[in-house]
């Protein structure tokens, strides 16, 4: 019987706190939280593009300035061909030239597309380069 009563005030009495937390003080903090819950999207949705930013920064700086096409010859050994252009500030012109020398060339040779982080040069260094690979 004592059991029973101490019992049933203890749940009156967390029934009493229960209520007056709720009406006091959980009500007014769940109305402050939901005035900033904009605030809060808007905040986690510029903190996401910020680091989509940042990723693809990265991203950008770690790739090649500009491309090049080795040419290899049926013995393995590189070459180069004249009057072929071979030095491209994009893979996706780098790789449709190579494509194409490919078709135009058969299988006397294989064109591969490879990243340079040297800038493309003029036509006359080019040139230059070319002339003195000849020469050796």
């Amino acid at each position: 019987m004592l059991f029973d009563f101490i019992i049933s005030t203890f749940v009156m009495a967390f029934g009493l706190a229960y209520k007056w937390l709720d009406q006091n003080v959980i009500s007014y903090i769940l109305i402050f939280v939901r005035g900033f819950e904009q605030a809060l999207v808007m905040l986690t949705v510029i903190a996401f593009l910020l680091l989509m930013i940042y990723v693809m920064i990265k991203h950008v700086k770690r790739l090649p300035k500009s491309y090049r096409i080795e040419i290899i010859d049926i013995f393995g050994k590189k070459t180069v061909i004249d009057d072929l252009r071979l030095q491209f500030m994009t893979y996706d012109a780098a790789k449709s030239y190579s494509e194409f020398y490919a078709n135009l060339y058969g299988q006397c040779y294989q064109f591969h597309v490879v990243g340079s982080n040297r800038i493309v040069a003029s036509v006359n260094e080019i040139n230059d380069l070319l002339s003195r690979k000849k020469n050796t």
